[in-house]
């Protein structure tokens, strides 16, 4: 009996820490459209599909694609995606899904900047199914960083104190659990059914505070191999593959122009040289839209939903031509 005791002891103490470790994942983790992204790769069949940053997430319309192509797509871009992470989601469409077309939305700024310990960081590995892809980008990214956001994730929200409780309960909302992507809707912005959040025009205060500029000096080598990674498996997979870079307000373009300029000449280059199809919107006209500061939410280049239902229908008929 006494060794019973001597051993029970130490286990329901590991099981207590294993219970609050959960229970402030649930209540500090926010709760991320991401989630109902990958369920719906996971659940249906797509031919196109959009990887890439928020730009890519609030100014490409898969329902205004699909008109024009008369394929089936959906938005996987995410706000702090970075290039690696790109590769890993594309990984995991192939596993699951294969589709037939991958546009790679680039933002230059992730390809210098880099990537901090914040809310964002896990969240891919977090949504990813177990399987080969989501071991294989643990390895390469999360067991290389702070290993508290290993053994402790909520560690990387422990500044989302404000809501906890709130957000604890909502996960077993029916709503979350049955993936409703109603349950991510906001005043100022829509989720809708294959991806992409809208963004509604309001008169909220413009900044340029995330704004990242290009600089060659700060090119990340892991960005680099994590495309030509991107490269080499669409190939592999024969999956068309094209990159496209989002237009910003022509505001910001007027101020950093240098930048924009440089970044534009580099990219092409580099694209020449992979043997990738390449479009900077920056620089391309399209009919009726507002590249004005009007025609988005901030300088950084986020779309308002009707600039973006314009682009996605220019944006569609590239894609049919893939």
């Amino acid at each position: 009996m006494r060794n019973f005791k001597k051993n029970i002891y130490p286990v329901l103490f590991l099981a207590v820490i294993i219970c609050m470790n959960q229970i402030l994942i649930l209540a500090l983790k926010p709760c991320t459209n991401f989630r109902n992204d990958i369920h719906k790769l996971e659940t249906n069949q797509y031919d196109d599909l959009f990887v890439g940053t928020s730009h890519g997430k609030a100014g490409i319309n898969p329902e205004v694609v699909d008109k024009i192509t008369g394929e089936r797509s959906l938005n996987l871009c995410l706000g702090g995606e970075e290039v690696q992470d790109s590769y890993y989601i594309i990984k995991e469409a192939c596993r699951v899904n294969k589709p037939k077309k991958i546009i790679y939305e680039l933002d230059p700024g992730y390809w210098v900047s880099t990537a901090t310990l914040g809310p964002e960081f896990r969240t891919i590995y977090d949504e990813l199914p177990l399987s080969s892809v989501k071991v294989e980008y643990y390895v390469d990214k999360i067991w290389k960083t702070d290993f508290r956001t290993t053994l402790f994730p909520w560690y990387l929200y422990r500044k989302g104190i404000k809501g906890a409780k709130e957000r604890f309960v909502s996960k077993f909302s029916q709503a979350y659990r049955n993936y409703d992507d109603q349950f991510y809707n906001q005043n100022l912005q829509a989720y809708t059914e294959k991806g992409q959040i809208r963004i509604h025009k309001n008169d909220m205060p413009k900044n340029e505070n995330n704004l990242i500029l290009w600089d060659k000096e700060k090119l990340k080598p892991e960005a680099v191999k994590a495309f030509e990674n991107i490269v080499k498996l669409c190939r592999d997979k024969k999956i068309k593959f094209m990159v496209i870079t989002m237009p910003v307000p022509k505001e910001t373009l007027e101020k950093y122009q240098s930048n924009f300029e440089k970044a534009d000449k580099f990219f092409s280059a580099f694209m020449e040289k992979q043997g990738v199809e390449y479009y900077n919107y920056n620089y391309q006209k399209i009919q009726e839209f507002d590249q004005s500061l009007n025609g988005f939410s901030d300088y950084e280049g986020h779309m308002y939903e009707d600039q973006s239902d314009i682009f996605s229908d220019e944006l569609g008929k590239i894609v049919k031509d893939m």
